[in-house]
């Protein structure tokens, strides 16, 4: 008798092991699956948001990249901006930045992006408003943008004047819409 009982418990024990072990490689398998994976440019728009124009030349604007997948993807960095010249050779890259004016500070962190949805990010540079001395800065009509952890471009036509020898910043990717 205490055989069969001693038995009976050591399969009721195995049993409940090996579907504890099911049930971990189950939700093992099921976490892969939600898991995301590095947005692709050709899942990416991008577009340009409205400038906003301080005293002194300052510029400030926001970018968005949409997921146009059907799947969530991520994005983690800052992204590569470039001004380009009217023979598309990159004159000006911007620099990222934790902190700019007007925009919160932040250090670059994983975004996730569900399908048609947005993630952001902002560009800050000084046009040389009033009281700037010399000849008027520059205008480029075209900007290249690479999202971070991709290799190919986006070109977008934009008129941008930033004048010579002051940086243009870039902030990290943000979740989201563009804050005001």
């Amino acid at each position: 008798m205490r055989r069969t009982i001693l038995l009976l418990t050591l399969i009721a024990a195995a049993s409940s092991l090996a579907l504890g072990q099911a049930n971990v490689n189950n939700s093992g398998q099921n976490h892969k699956s939600r898991a995301t994976t590095q947005c692709l440019r050709e899942s990416l728009s991008v577009k340009e948001g409205e400038t906003d124009a301080a005293m002194g030349g300052v510029r400030s604007t926001p970018f968005t990249f949409t997921n146009k997948s059907s799947a969530p993807c991520t994005l983690k960095g800052y992204p590569r901006f470039e001004v380009l010249n009217s023979k598309g050779r990159t004159v000006r890259r911007a620099v990222g930045k934790e902190e700019l004016p007007g925009v919160s500070e932040q250090k670059p962190q994983l975004v996730t992006i569900e399908p048609g949805q947005t993630a952001w990010f902002g560009i800050y540079y000084n046009s040389g408003g009033a009281g700037h001395m010399g000849k008027p800065c520059p205008t480029y009509q075209k900007i290249k943008i690479t999202a971070p952890g991709t290799t190919r471009a986006f070109v977008l036509r934009s008129d941008i004047q930033p004048c010579r020898g002051v940086q243009i910043e870039v902030s990290s990717v943000r979740s989201g819409t563009p804050q005001p």
